[in-house]
């Protein structure tokens, strides 16, 4: 089976006043269904490597696939979601989950009420965002996600402007809307415990040059709940993973 998401011998530079090697012959891959977490030091070309799969620019060297088809430079290949909901104020919910269904001539608004009914969000679709609480505009994005054609999603810290109790109910809104779809995902988070509960793998990257310096299969069986996080294997992967970025960010 080919994978969703291949990475091969990705390399690349920032010129300017002062010369950043960002990435240095960076490889992974994302497979069927797969949510594989990013896992590095601030500063370590997470948003990097999200930008050259998104086609923002091309890599000085190494290969981009996506199912496949090498996309090195090309836009318009996966889904993003931001940090920030980035809704447009001026259109209803209903209208901001279609948005990227527009840009690509297939709309369906049944699919969207659906989705958003599934989110708990039925009520809303003609509504404004600016009614909606932080995570209530999040899970709006999430489905605009979604619902765009894209085969791999890509999650860039989607959680980090949300108060703690808010973070962790979205976190398991998540995996549930996840389980129905099983698009493939690359996630990036600062957090080592929000990445053992999400995903089905984590990579740590080193600092600059960024490169995998570690995989970690994460053991845990899906559906999961927050339980997990009170096991001994919960913590006990914590602490190694905790000590790796520690001793990573030491010999820098």
């Amino acid at each position: 089976m080919v994978n969703k998401l291949e990475i091969d011998g990705l390399t690349h530079t920032f010129d300017g006043q002062n010369r950043v090697h960002v990435l240095d012959d960076l490889s992974l891959h994302v497979a069927e269904g797969e949510f594989v977490t990013l896992l590095g030091p601030s500063g370590s070309g997470k948003s990097t490597i999200f930008n050259l799969i998104g086609g923002l620019f091309r890599p000085d060297a190494g290969d981009i696939l996506i199912e496949g088809e090498r996309v090195n430079g090309q836009r318009g290949h996966i889904s993003y979601l931001p940090q920030q909901d980035s809704l447009l104020p001026w259109r209803t919910i209903e209208d901001n989950v279609v948005l990227v269904q527009e840009i690509t001539g297939k709309v369906d608004k049944t699919a969207a009420r659906e989705w958003l009914e599934r989110a708990g969000l039925g009520g809303y679709a003609s509504s404004y965002p600016d009614v909606l609480s932080g995570g209530m505009r999040q899970r709006v994005a999430f489905i605009r996600s979604l619902l765009s054609p894209q085969p791999l999603m890509l999650l860039d810290e989607p959680f980090g402007a949300l108060d703690e109790l808010t973070r962790l109910d979205m976190q398991d809104w998540l995996l549930r809307i996840w389980e129905m779809d099983r698009r493939s995902v690359l996630f990036i988070t600062h957090s080592i415990e929000e990445a053992l509960y999400m995903s089905d793998r984590i990579l740590i990257l080193s600092d600059k040059p960024a490169r995998i310096a570690r995989e970690i299969e994460v053991p845990f069986a899906r559906p999961r709940h927050h339980d997990i996080t009170l096991e001994d294997t919960f913590n006990q992967l914590k602490r190694e993973i905790y000590q790796m970025l520690k001793v990573g960010n030491e010999n820098d």
